[in-house]
């Protein structure tokens, strides 16, 4: 039997007026920015209507036609009863439960966007609604009996309403039926042929509160849609501990590529909050949120400082939690993923809606195994660090990693999160959750003499490999670096204050300290080592390690014969034709002791470096014969004697001729000018002596002397 509408319309006139009706109820309608919110308000009444009939087994389809005059809506939802009668036609009034998605009375009320007198034909009720609260009886439509039709004539003179309906339609898109339970398909239709329709297969349920979610849908001239989703639940109750529905989560994702394959989790580039459909809240993640959140009249907002909203965010932050556990046991936990959570500060700042969510997710990253490393397992933060090549993390071993940074390290991080990959990712670790990236520039100076003598000779070679693949710029910090393997497994810098500290091997034996043939055993490796300064052992390298320290000491004791072949070794080592060599022998030689010299004042031997002496020239020694303090060399050593010892020990810095020491003069310009004249010395000046001065006073000294 039919609701008794008189009555109600006597009950709605006595309690608002006819004035007071059409305020309200044009209050109401004027809520929306949208004029076809109303799509998303039917669509929350079938869902309901859906969900209160108990056992059905029919059909559970939307349906939208759009007539030239008309939009007709039809589902098999419940009938209406007299109580949905009055809700309807109530502003606020809903016989809804708390879980249900809307509120009847209201949002009913955004269908006269497009209308001016909307009709309901449901069960035993056929009647239109006037002046938004009284309804009035119609004639019968012809439906199913089970079929709930909305029919809302078009206002008239409003030449962009069809179109507009259409374009909202078109909005909806298979994502519509994502968190519905009662409707599996939606379709629509106008007048002029386009059409569209989504629908939703039943659900794969893959846990206790995880479902995968498919989703086709197709439009005319348009290619089809087809979504999957994964969707997380956790239900929610009131403060009575009364049901009031889920908090969900959902995640796109994207099949496998291969059979034996896993779904891939797809980021979203927007993410609007659902209270069962869109609203204009953002939430800046990757994937959907969606509850019963108490949203504003408009049903587009919710209110940021409602208690009840507060506490659904943080059953979000459980659920979410509970979401990345699942998905690391189904090692699904990837780069994607993560991309996925609540990154950039900037966009969760303190006291927004979904700081908790930030803060939430930065604990859960810190706490629990949930970062994805770089050999398919999962990490703490406290466990993991980021390398910042692979080349790093195929070097070094977690053992090896916790010997050189003393930290309770388990694995490196995937290598999908670098500079160049994931910057966002890679920044949030750092700068959110305090995880180190080793760099080769940071990793050099941990490496210990004792750390690198406990490892072995592969990986001394995989070291190796290592260094010589880095930029040229980074061979500046090996100079402290003691990662030269010698024969003796001991470990030396490659080169100490201008000489190497090791050789390669050679065919030949020698005494000096070899790198161990096991780490130099490749052309390429032998280049890396060459490219340092470390060559195979020649003359040169012979005196500089052999023959010279013996002279380096403070006190020499070595007898004439032993001098004598140290002597020759030194003249040998100075015939090479290699320049580099050459120069390395005279600059190790600049620096020694090794001339034997006798003091022109007594005779007295002494041993002294060639920069301090003379050569014993005939002319020089009778010169400073009884001259204290002036070091000749020593004749009476045969091996110092001829002219290819005399030439090294001059290209040393020992002199042939007096050395001149320029001094300050008293003397006048006048008579300057004339002691040079009389010398036949003119171009000499007080600024610089000429090239001949100082054989020219030799000779001319020792020719005074013999006269």
């Amino acid at each position: 039997m039919a609701s008794n509408y008189d009555k109600i319309c006597e009950e709605n006139r006595s309690r608002y007026g006819t004035e007071g009706a059409k305020k309200s109820g044009g209050l109401a309608a004027g809520l929306y920015d949208d004029r076809t919110h109303f799509i998303f308000e039917l669509l929350q009444n079938a869902e309901d209507a859906l969900g209160r009939r108990e056992n059905w087994a029919g059909p559970r389809t939307v349906s939208f036609h759009l007539d030239q005059n008309k939009l007709t809506v039809a589902h098999f939802g419940k009938p209406f009863d007299e109580g949905d009668v009055r809700s309807v036609c109530d502003i606020a009034e809903s016989t809804k439960k708390e879980s249900a998605i809307g509120r009847f009375g209201l949002g009913f009320k955004s269908v006269y966007t497009i209308t001016d007198l909307p009709e309901i034909h449901s069960g035993d009720e056929d009647f239109a609604i006037d002046e938004f609260v009284f309804p009035k009886k119609i004639n019968q439509t012809s439906r199913h009996a089970d079929e709930t039709q909305i029919v809302l004539p078009l206002r008239s003179g409003d030449a962009a309403l069809g179109l507009d309906i259409i374009q909202g339609f078109q909005r909806l898109g298979p994502g519509a039926l994502l968190f519905l339970r009662n409707i599996e398909e939606i379709n629509w239709s106008d007048h002029g042929g386009a059409s569209g329709f989504y629908m939703r297969n039943p659900p794969d349920i893959l846990g206790p509160n995880v479902r995968r979610i498919s989703l086709i849908g197709h439009e005319t001239g348009q290619d089809e849609v087809d979504q999957s989703w994964l969707v997380f639940h956790r239900e929610v109750f009131t403060d009575e501990q009364n049901p009031a529905g889920r908090v969900e989560i959902a995640f796109k994702i994207v099949p496998p590529k291969e059979s034996s394959g896993r779904w891939v989790v797809q980021p979203l580039s927007t993410s609007p909050l659902v209270v069962f459909f869109p609203t204009i809240v953002e939430t800046h993640l990757g994937f959907l949120v969606q509850g019963p959140f108490r949203t504003t009249p408009s049903r587009e907002n919710i209110p940021p400082g409602d208690a009840w909203n507060q506490h659904l965010v943080a059953e979000t932050c459980t659920l979410l939690g509970q979401a990345l556990v699942w998905l690391r046991d189904q090692s699904m936990l990837d780069v994607s993923v993560l991309r996925c959570l609540p990154l950039d500060s900037g966009k969760f700042s303190v006291g927004t809606r979904f700081r908790p969510v930030f803060e939430a997710v930065k604990k859960l990253l810190k706490t629990e195994k949930l970062l994805p490393t770089s050999h398919g397992e999962y990490g703490s933060a406290t466990e993991v660090k980021l390398a910042r090549t692979q080349d790093i993390r195929e070097l070094l071993s977690p053992k090896q990693v916790a010997a050189l940074f003393g930290a309770n390290f388990q694995a490196w991080l995937s290598g999908e999160i670098t500079l160049d990959r994931a910057p966002d990712i890679r920044q949030y670790l750092m700068r959110e959750l305090g995880i180190d990236e080793i760099r080769p520039e940071t990793l050099l100076p941990s490496l210990t003499r004792e750390f690198l003598a406990a490892q072995s000779d592969p990986w001394v070679v995989k070291l190796y490999e290592f260094l010589s693949g880095q930029e040229k710029t980074l061979r500046r910090h090996l100079d402290a670096v003691p990662f030269i393997r010698l024969d003796d497994g001991s470990h030396v810098v490659a080169r100490e204050n201008g000489k190497a500290n090791a050789f390669l091997p050679s065919s030949i034996a020698t005494s000096f300290p070899t790198v161990r043939s096991a780490v130099c055993a490749t052309p390429e490796l032998r280049q890396f080592l060459i490219s340092l300064g470390i060559t195979e052992p020649d003359p040169v390298d012979d005196v500089v390690w052999n023959v010279l320290p013996k002279y380096q000491k403070d006190e020499v004791d070595v007898d004439e014969e032993a001098y004598t072949q140290d002597i020759q070794r030194i003249l040998t080592a100075f015939s090479t034709d290699s320049a580099s060599q050459k120069e390395k022998l005279r600059t190790a030689l600049r620096d020694t002791n090794f001339i034997m010299v006798v003091d022109a004042g007594d005779g007295k031997p002494y041993i002294a470096k060639p920069g301090d002496v003379y050569i014993a020239t005939d002319r020089l020694q009778q010169l400073f014969s009884g001259v204290a303090g002036v070091f000749i060399v020593d004749n009476d050593y045969a091996c110092l004697r001829g002219e290819d010892i005399r030439d090294l020990l001059v290209s040393c810095g020992a002199s042939r001729y007096l050395v001149v020491e320029q001094v300050a003069s008293a003397l006048g310009h006048s008579e300057k000018e004339r002691i040079r004249r009389e010398a036949g010395l003119e171009r000499a000046s007080w600024e610089e002596a000429p090239d001949e001065l100082a054989p020219f006073l030799t000779g001319h000294l020792g020719m005074t002397m013999e006269a």
